[in-house]
């Protein structure tokens, strides 16, 4: 059978992409396009009709998978492990957990969680050298490194790889690529590939060089930090406010998607988790999400940005004490 593969703009979403490949080929099935997607694309999401009506490529379509991205009811796979994985009630009462569809939040990757629900739920056997992906994306979606000096150093081959997709913005064909690769050998081996090396040599060049934009930009606002990219995007190190300041509880960076303002939020990692606020749902409010350590949100205008910046930043410093914290 032939499917077409939709999976989230990240590593996470391409790796999760490669496991599902090796899955469905080992079986002799066939991907007939590879879309990676991106929240900007909510609106025409919400529309049941999506898979007919979208115009993210052209030709025949198949049977559709979806990977790290809310549910859709059309699809054929779904495996999520965001927190906000459903964006329509009446779409949440459709879902029934099956052997092609599941929801698993406590994986720190969809990665991870394609893997093991593939493995239990179809007695697949992947392939030996997976598993060192695994690993490698628990570590990068769940920001479970050892240090913000890591995310800034990036010795590690991982890097590379999501330094190169960071850098592609989207290209099918180049994930198509790089899918591909991702579930025929190691990681490693996918590292040292010569334009994806040197995308983790520009990558930690650009990160030593780019510390020193945030030193002069970084605001700091009460527990948290602010960071305007709009112009920069190129120079969005998702742990430097961590790194220069440690002691801060939340990073908020603004920069644009496309045509679209976008904010992120982030908790330090390194942080004693006590009374947390639950990042993911806190974008949930401006048709978001993530996780409870991380989010996003897009805007239309620049007000609207502007207006939820301010929201976002009074709630991470706990100016608005009816919003719900989690539970420890």
């Amino acid at each position: 059978m032939t499917y077409d593969l939709y999976f989230h703009n990240d590593f996470d979403g391409w790796a999760s992409a490669a496991v599902m490949l090796s899955f469905l080929e080992g079986r002799g099935d066939h991907i007939g396009h590879f879309t990676p997607v991106d929240h900007d694309l909510q609106p025409q999401w919400l529309d049941d009709a999506f898979f007919k009506k979208h115009h993210l490529f052209k030709g025949k379509r198949n049977a559709p998978i979806v990977l790290d991205f809310p549910f859709h009811p059309g699809t054929a796979f779904w495996f999520d492990h965001h927190p906000t994985a459903f964006k329509k009630k009446a779409w949440q009462k459709k879902f029934h957990e099956d052997a092609e569809h599941a929801y698993r939040p406590r994986y720190f990757s969809c990665c991870h969680m394609a893997y093991a629900t593939l493995k239990r739920n179809f007695k697949w056997q992947p392939p030996a050298y997976l598993g060192g992906l695994i690993i490698w994306l628990d570590i990068i979606d769940g920001a479970r490194y050892t240090s913000a000096k890591q995310t800034i150093l990036m010795k590690e081959p991982a890097f590379a790889i999501d330094s190169f997709i960071d850098a592609q913005k989207g290209d099918s064909k180049k994930a198509e690529w790089l899918v591909r690769r991702l579930a025929a050998t190691s990681f490693k081996e996918v590292a040292g590939i010569p334009r994806i090396a040197a995308a983790g040599r520009r990558a930690r060049q650009r990160a030593v060089r780019d510390v020193d934009f945030y030193r002069k930009n970084l605001a700091v606002i009460g527990n948290a930090t602010l960071i305007n990219l709009i112009g920069h995007s190129d120079k969005m190190l998702r742990y430097a406010p961590y790194y220069l300041f440690p002691k801060l509880r939340y990073s908020v960076r603004i920069n644009m998607k496309g045509s679209f303002y976008h904010i992120g939020a982030g908790e330090n990692p390194w942080f004693t988790r006590k009374g947390r606020i639950h990042i993911g749902q806190l974008m949930k409010k401006y048709g978001g999400g993530g996780h409870a350590s991380a989010g996003a949100a897009e805007f239309k205008t620049k007000e609207e940005m502007e207006k939820a910046k301010e929201e976002i930043i009074a709630v991470l410093n706990k100016k608005f004490p009816s919003f719900p914290r989690m539970r420890e």
